[in-house]
C-alpha cells in the first residue's frame, strides 16, 4: 500500500475559485488535481535542468510558410520580404522543377531547420510535419538523450525567424522513475 503525506497550501481567493471551477469541470478530486499539477511542474525545463540527466520528450514548433509566387519563375531579392495572396484552392499549379533562386526567410529557415536536425540526429527519434493551414506548419520532434544536447537543439530551432511558437516537454528518465516509485 502506498504511503501518502498530507500538507496544507494557501492560495489567493481568486486563484482558488478558478481552480475549483476548473477541477469540478474535469470531475477530479483536489488531491488528484494537485498531484497532476506537481508532476507537470516537475517535468518543466527548470526542474529537469537541475539533474541534467538522460531525458525523453518532444519539441514542438509552429512555423510560418511562404510559398513561391507563381508569377515569378525566379524570385528576386526584392520578392523575399513580400507576402503574396493565394486563392487557397487545392491546386496551386506550382512548378517544382529545380531552379536557382533567392530564398525568402521561411524557405531559408526550412533549409536551416533541416540542417539543424541533421546535426542532432543522435538525439532525434522521429519527426512529424503537419500542415495546419496554407501558410502555417507544425513540427513535432521526438527526442531522447542528454539534457544539454536536447536543450541546444531547442535553442537552435527557436532562433529561426519563421518560428511562431515553440513548445518543450521533456522528462528526466531517471528522476521520473524515482517519482513514480
Amino acid at each position: 500500500m502506498e504511503e501518502y503525506k498530507r500538507f496544507t497550501i494557501s492560495l489567493p481567493k481568486k486563484l482558488y475559485e478558478i481552480f475549483e471551477e476548473f477541477r469540478n469541470k474535469l470531475g477530479i478530486s483536489r488531491s488528484d488535481a494537485i498531484r497532476k499539477a506537481m508532476y507537470n511542474f516537475m517535468v518543466s525545463d527548470e526542474f529537469v535542468s537541475i539533474g541534467s540527466g538522460d531525458v525523453v520528450g518532444c519539441i514542438t514548433i509552429i512555423m510560418a510558410h511562404q510559398h513561391l509566387n507563381s508569377k515569378h519563375e525566379h524570385p528576386t531579392i526584392e520578392d523575399q520580404d513580400q507576402l503574396h495572396d493565394h486563392s487557397h484552392e487545392p491546386n496551386h499549379n506550382h512548378d517544382f522543377e529545380s531552379k536557382s533562386f533567392y530564398a525568402n526567410i521561411q524557405q531559408a529557415d526550412e533549409l536551416l531547420k533541416n540542417d539543424i536536425q541533421h546535426h542532432f540526429y543522435d538525439i532525434i527519434i522521429s519527426t512529424m510535419h503537419v500542415h495546419l493551414e496554407y501558410e502555417k506548419c507544425l513540427e513535432i520532434i521526438a527526442v531522447s538523450g542528454q539534457y544539454e544536447r536536447v536543450k541546444k537543439l531547442k535553442d537552435a530551432l527557436q532562433k529561426l525567424k519563421s518560428i511562431i511558437s515553440t513548445g518543450f516537454f521533456i522528462i528526466d528518465k531517471t528522476r521520473n522513475q524515482d517519482i513514480e516509485k
